[in-house]
């Protein structure tokens, strides 16, 4: 599993559980071409054709809107199958951070091997917060974020598309993250599908900073056992075409995930 070894995620966050759903495929061919790849995303895309994917998702426009109109796009090519991407502020301060690979996976589910390109870290900030103000921040925060998750998303959809992979998936160190992408992809384990839906349910309307700290202090119990929560660490996955979402997300697994739905969390020492 060298390929995952270095990531940007903290070095405790055991980001590939034991009951993998996805595993490495076949890894012994990379993209192959005639140009420079050094500077470009995967092999194929140049800063021009980066800059133009972040326009058409509207990433520019989302900057523009939040104070950030002078900003810069910086990439950084550690392998064809290892980019970083970076929007910065005209002082060089990071606003927009995406480690991004790609390669071929086995997906154990329908038993083929697809070209996926895997989310390794996302960070978006916002270096104008001023801390006069009283926010609290998520765990693993310096700066509050950028409220963008829907661009990026969309930009690395049309990436991935451009790119003829046929789907996306991430491994979400914090149960707030995994809300955020909640909106796009969903567990590749239904039952961690299932009990995470549960959590979303018995804590509707309440502060999403404060579910994400109780959870990760172990502080969130399954209401009838007193059975605490533990965060699944698992990989949530979206595909590219109807096809193979259809047959990753069938009847059978929302037959699954439905026998969890109703169950009920709170928190601990809460009557």
């Amino acid at each position: 599993m060298e390929f995952f070894k270095k990531s940007d995620k903290s070095d405790t966050f055991n980001f590939f559980p034991e009951d993998l759903e996805l595993n490495l495929g076949d890894i012994s061919h990379e993209f192959q071409s005639g140009r420079d790849e050094s500077n470009q995303v995967f092999g194929r895309f140049d800063k021009t054709e980066v800059e133009s994917m972040l326009e058409e998702s509207q990433m520019w426009k989302a900057l523009s809107e939040r104070g950030f109109n002078e900003t810069r796009l910086e990439i950084n090519i550690l392998s064809n199958l290892d980019n970083r991407i970076y929007i910065k502020n005209n002082k060089g301060e990071v606003l927009v951070h995406i480690r991004l690979k790609v390669d071929d996976f086995f997906l154990k589910k329908i038993e083929q091997t697809l070209r996926m390109v895997y989310i390794d870290w996302l960070l978006t900030q916002n270096v104008k917060f001023n801390f006069d103000k009283k926010k609290e921040l998520f765990e693993g925060q310096e700066y509050p974020g950028l409220n963008i998750f829907k661009e990026i998303t969309s930009f690395i959809m049309i990436m991935s598309t451009k790119l003829g992979a046929h789907g996306i998936f991430n491994v979400p160190e914090y149960f707030h993250d995994a809300v955020l992408f909640h909106r796009r992809f969903k567990f590749l384990d239904p039952i961690k599908e299932g009990k995470f839906r549960a959590v979303l349910n018995s804590f509707k309307g309440q502060n999403l900073r404060k579910i994400s700290k109780a959870i990760h202090e172990n502080r969130v119990i399954k209401s009838s056992t007193g059975e605490v929560y533990l965060w699944p660490h698992g990989e949530m996955f979206t595909a590219s075409g109807d096809s193979i979402n259809e047959q990753v997300f069938d009847q059978n697994y929302f037959h699954k995930m439905e026998k969890y739905l109703n169950e009920k969390y709170s928190f601990m020492n809460e009557s």
